[in-house]
């Protein structure tokens, strides 16, 4: 049946018992029909609102959470720039610590093979340094007799410079003779203790006259003038100095130039 009320029904313009031409009267059931179709449309309307006001509401929330996402987002892409940069950085520090770690690793190799290449020459090293102490030990020795020589020799020259002056006196006194005059006597005493003193002195030094009179002629202490008869000497021995020897210790500082007896 047509519902005169409801503006979608297609038989709507049509009168009740099929004719179209006479105006039909609405009754009571026309009214509540109509009625219901309003509150039917009045709670469709309000929850089409409804749903207007949510879908609205739910817009709102979708932008804002949008613009929160949004938000969010750039928070994010700022800090993964921070981050991005950070770790560019500590990117750049482990390739500045890489390198250092490079070269403190061949700096260690070079010193192990350093130290290698050493453990491996030690002992001809300690061979060379051994040598070379026995090399100076030996230097110092030569060093110091070389010294010791050249002081001596000095020492010895300077004995023998002393020497003649002992002669000097030998020929003095030799020369002096017996005489009665007191002057000449005291000054033969006086000559006498001069050349005392003198061999004293020489001998503090260790050098001393050597008894050569009679004595068997040895050419190690003597050195023969010539050779003159003699009753009381026996051949062979020395019968007369004519020079006194003087030795150094051991050592014969100056052989005794003598005469030797025929016998």
């Amino acid at each position: 049946m047509a519902n005169y009320y409801d503006p979608f029904d297609p038989w709507r313009g049509m009168a009740r018992g099929g004719s179209s031409g006479g105006r039909r009267v609405p009754t009571m059931q026309d009214f509540e029909q109509l009625a219901a179709a309003f509150r039917e449309s009045q709670a469709n309307l309000e929850e089409l609102g409804n749903r207007y006001r949510t879908l609205l509401e739910q817009s709102q929330t979708r932008s804002g959470q949008e613009d929160e996402y949004a938000k969010q987002v750039r928070m994010l892409e700022q800090e993964l720039n921070i981050k991005n940069e950070a770790l560019h950085k500590q990117g750049e520090s482990l390739k500045e610590t890489e390198s250092e770690l490079l070269f403190e690793r061949a700096a260690r190799q070079k010193l192990e093979e350093e130290r290698v290449t050493l453990a491996e020459e030690a002992p001809q090293w300690q061979e060379k340094f051994v040598r070379l102490q026995a090399d100076m030990e030996n230097m110092r020795k030569r060093w110091e007799q070389r010294k010791e020589q050249d002081v001596r020799n000095e020492r010895n020259r300077i004995l023998e410079d002393m020497l003649p002056l002992a002669d000097h006196l030998d020929l003095a006194l030799n020369h002096a003779g017996e005489t009665e005059d007191g002057a000449q006597q005291e000054f033969v005493k006086n000559i006498e203790a001069t050349r005392h003193a003198f061999l004293e002195t020489l001998k503090r030094y260790g050098v001393e006259r050597m008894k050569a009179l009679g004595a068997p002629f040895d050419p190690a202490f003597h050195e023969a003038v010539g050779q003159e008869p003699s009753a009381d000497v026996p051949a062979d021995h020395v019968s007369h100095v004519l020079q006194a020897g003087y030795r150094d210790g051991d050592r014969v500082l100056r052989p005794a130039r003598v005469m030797i007896s025929a016998g």
